[in-house]
């Protein structure tokens, strides 16, 4: 049987158990059983495949019973939160880069340092996707997919138009050139580019190309000042050429413009290519990697999210045993296909990828290519990096629209960084 986003994606909510207990971490039911809380962010159909992960799990350890809740992302965290502060966090809970390093740093997660390669199996895992759980010579999240960022285009659109299609090596440049022509056959209605230079994600491919990055491995800040210019600097002369989405376009927040057939080309997350892109498109679209400043395309092997034991679990073995089941069983894994990103468990991605179709075939395709290329995940960054995250959209609006010059820009910004890092 094959596998798609129409089964992936589209089955209906059955959640079986979703409540969430008002006892401490753990502890056992009324028959005698070891009683796990598991929670996790997503949509309903990410919960009715992590149900039937969760019920084979049982299925598989009848001593075990496993209560699960689930929400959208930003009433998770702030449940999570809660619930950690008062001592009732969940055993196993699915963790966040932004995240992570707040709450290890509390001690309110396990390390799992001791149990890698015993209680929980790390031989068949991607290796480049550790970082993001480690602080220090530590382990606090497991990852459990992968993904990478993407550009994807309209190439018979770029075709139409004269423009050079992405290839090995391509540089900023070429991508500027390209976008150009496109927006020159099609405008004024459809622009080459969505306008990147607003995202801190785009930012920091950009920055690893050149040596650097958004944050050091001890959580400081990796860029100065003079780097948001020189990059916001780059986003003018794409203004200028013509290249990029006007203003009103890049701001309207309903839908990005690529997936609008506002522009033909954008960079997104892999994971989302199949929420949107292929809608539009069907299958007449393309993916790429980025393009150059430098040595490599800055991009990063990235779970996009992890799975972490709370540090007062009462069922430690238990939490090990079910964390380890979640990224490793075979039948777990082709359960979960690809709606948490590219399996991180190598055999079954392998496994996996001789049955998708659509979309996931193209982002597993475009995995395969550039996993080589692609860098280790970075170190989680510190507490505040999500403002960081706003405060670089909010502040590039004005460069933008034309209110403020990358060079009056970059200082407020960084000004509103080191507030919101406690620098």
């Amino acid at each position: 049987m094959t596998v798609s986003r129409r089964n992936l994606l589209r089955v209906g909510l059955a959640v079986a158990g979703a409540g969430l207990t008002t006892t401490a971490c753990g502890g056992s039911s009324g028959s005698g059983k070891t009683t796990l809380r598991f929670a996790w962010w997503g949509s309903e159909e990410r919960a009715k495949l992590t149900q039937k992960v969760v019920d084979l799990f049982v299925s598989k350890n009848p001593a075990i019973e496993v209560k699960t809740t689930y929400a959208a992302y930003d009433p998770y965290f702030q449940k999570l939160a809660t619930e950690m502060s008062g001592g009732n966090a969940p055993d196993v809970l699915q963790m966040g880069d932004r995240y992570l390093r707040e709450y290890a740093e509390r001690n309110t997660l396990l390390d799992l340092t001791e149990h890698l390669g015993g209680k929980v199996r790390t031989a068949d895992l991607e290796k480049k996707l550790f970082p993001a759980g480690n602080i220090g010579d530590k382990t606090y999240g497991l990852p459990m997919g992968q993904t990478t960022h993407v550009l994807q285009y309209d190439a018979k659109r770029w075709q139409e138009a004269g423009a050079t299609l992405p290839a090995d090596g391509w540089t900023w440049d070429d991508l500027r050139e390209a976008a150009a022509k496109v927006s020159a056959k099609f405008g004024p209605k459809v622009s080459g580019l969505s306008d990147p230079f607003g995202i801190e994600d785009w930012f920091g491919d950009w920055l690893r190309q050149q040596g650097k990055d958004l944050y050091t491995a001890d959580g400081k800040l990796g860029y100065t000042d003079q780097d948001i210019v020189r990059w916001w600097q780059l986003g003018l002369t794409f203004r200028e050429a013509n290249a990029i989405t006007p203003p009103a376009v890049t701001s309207n927040t309903t839908l990005t413009p690529f997936p609008r057939k506002e522009s033909t080309a954008e960079f997104s997350p892999d994971s989302t290519v199949g929420m949107t892109s292929f809608e539009t498109y069907g299958g007449e679209f393309a993916l790429s990697a980025f393009p150059t400043a430098g040595t490599g395309i800055g991009q990063v092997t990235q779970p996009p999210m992890m799975l972490s034991v709370a540090q007062r679990t009462k069922n430690r073995d238990a939490a090990l045993s079910f964390a380890d089941f979640f990224v490793n069983d075979p039948e777990a894994g082709a359960i979960l296909g690809m709606s948490r990103g590219l399996p991180a468990n190598l055999k079954i991605r392998e496994a996996l990828a001789a049955t998708l179709t659509d979309e996931w075939k193209m982002v597993a395709d475009y995995e395969a290519k550039v996993t080589p290329k692609l860098l280790p995940a970075p170190p989680p960054p510190p507490k505040g990096a999500g403002v960081v995250k706003t405060q670089f959209q909010r502040i590039y609006d004005d460069v933008m629209n034309a209110k403020a010059t990358p060079e009056q820009a970059a200082p407020r910004l960084m000004s509103e960084i080191q507030q919101a890092l406690g620098l």
